[in-house]
């Protein structure tokens, strides 16, 4: 079977080959890259989008990797020329687009008469909704601060300018797909309505490497300490956090959140976009709420960095207002680390509240403190979160049965 696989990032063991800086995501990308190519019947190509000026072919480890020149006019794009040669130089028994909402996707399907199938990294005519992470625009912008009201302003503009434009090439994406891989009940919902006569196969996330080998342990970890893995937009509800830790803080002065990501900028007229960007919101929400020491930016982590780090913290927080199936909480649960995530979209066929990982409702900072407050306050409470969402976690992303899954529904697609 030849199989060709669409993304839109050089993968890691790739981008070495041609000196370029890894990536800290798509690690499921790459673990099945990897699975894939020890498979004796498969053929495999994969077709990047990278930032190159000419396209490029290596072969390494029974796999073939095209780059190609991202478009000059859509940096999401390719151009077609390059999506046509790959197509007829490698002709495929199957295309396999991971994901839906960039331009390049589209190119590849619409250039492509032969089977194909769509992975769905999350759906964002679904996140569309939730983009302003439950903030009062309205009320921000007529706050009385300047800052208050470019900040709210620029969310806004970025919505409709940027994100927005992307919500019809997905919906295009969907209808295209012959077929479609999914993990939750919640993507499921969604492409079923944009799409109802495509084939759906639930094919879980093998996660990266090293969070089959860590574990957490109650006598290593740092006490009173929070993890979260992304504060780089309203989305993924970092202010309800910070107003969650301003709690925690009168019972629990020792208190501290690391958050996964460079530090943000102070206000600074050199560079406007920071000054009135959402990190810099945040800043303006820590000295409000006085919690300055008693949060740490941990710079941008690779995937080592960021199983040491989630291995020595307290408790794990998903704080998104809406998600797919987020990796990092998979992460967490596989290595037993005590997690409080929000309840919202695809999460909840992750795990069982109270038993496997404790949900709150994503705009309840109140609620979001005690679900922390109670891991902090009971070892016992902690230590059965963590056993059993680490059984949970090894069944979900078994990497043995995921393959073997990925590769079934290959064949039913291609007979």
């Amino acid at each position: 079977m030849k199989l060709l696989w669409i993304v839109g990032f050089v993968l890691p063991d790739a981008a070495k080959e041609l000196d370029m800086e890894k990536i800290p995501f798509g690690g499921w990308v790459s673990e099945m890259i990897r699975e894939l190519s020890k498979v004796d019947y498969i053929e495999l190509a994969v077709a990047m989008k990278s930032p190159i000026k000419e396209l490029k072919i290596l072969k390494k480890d029974s796999i073939i990797y095209y780059y190609l020149p991202q478009n000059s006019k859509d940096h999401f794009d390719v151009y077609v020329k390059d999506a046509l040669f790959v197509m007829n130089d490698f002709n495929p028994d199957l295309l396999h687009a991971e994901g839906t909402e960039q331009s390049y996707t589209k190119t590849f399907l619409k250039n492509w008469n032969g089977s194909n199938v769509v992975s769905l990294q999350g759906i964002i005519n679904g996140y569309e909704p939730y983009e302003y992470g439950g903030l009062p625009l309205i009320e921000i912008m007529f706050s009385g601060s300047l800052l208050n009201f470019l900040f709210a302003l620029s969310l806004f503009l970025n919505k409709k300018v940027n994100f927005n434009k992307r919500l019809s090439k997905e919906i295009e994406n969907i209808l295209k797909a012959e077929n479609i891989f999914g993990r939750t009940t919640w993507d499921r919902a969604h492409s079923y309505f944009y799409n109802e006569h495509a084939s759906y196969f639930s094919i879980p996330r093998t996660l990266r490497p090293s969070f089959y080998k860590k574990d957490w342990n109650i006598k290593d970890m740092e006490r009173f300490s929070i993890f979260i893995g992304n504060a780089a937009s309203p989305r993924k509800g970092a202010h309800f956090v910070i107003k969650a830790l301003s709690i925690l803080k009168k019972e629990f002065p020792d208190v501290k959140v690391y958050i996964a990501g460079n530090k943000p900028h102070k206000e600074s007229l050199v560079d406007w976009k920071k000054m009135i960007g959402y990190p810099t919101f945040l800043l303006r929400l820590i000295k409000k709420y006085k919690v300055e020491n008693n949060i740490i930016f941990t710079g941008i982590l690779n995937e080592e960095e960021m199983a040491n780090n989630l291995q020595h913290r307290h408790v794990y927080v998903m704080a998104s207002v809406i998600e797919n199936s987020p990796n990092t909480l998979g992460e967490a649960m596989m290595m037993g680390v005590p997690s409080v995530a929000s309840y919202n979209g695809g999460v909840p066929d992750m795990a069982i509240d109270n038993t496997e990982v404790l949900f709150y409702r994503d705009n309840d900072p109140f609620m979001l403190a005690y679900k922390i407050r109670s891991i902090f306050l009971s070892d016992e409470k902690a230590l059965e979160i963590s056993e059993n969402s680490k059984l949970r976690a090894a069944q979900t992303h078994d990497r043995k049965k995921n393959i073997k899954l990925l590769l079934n529904a290959y064949k039913t697609i291609v007979k």
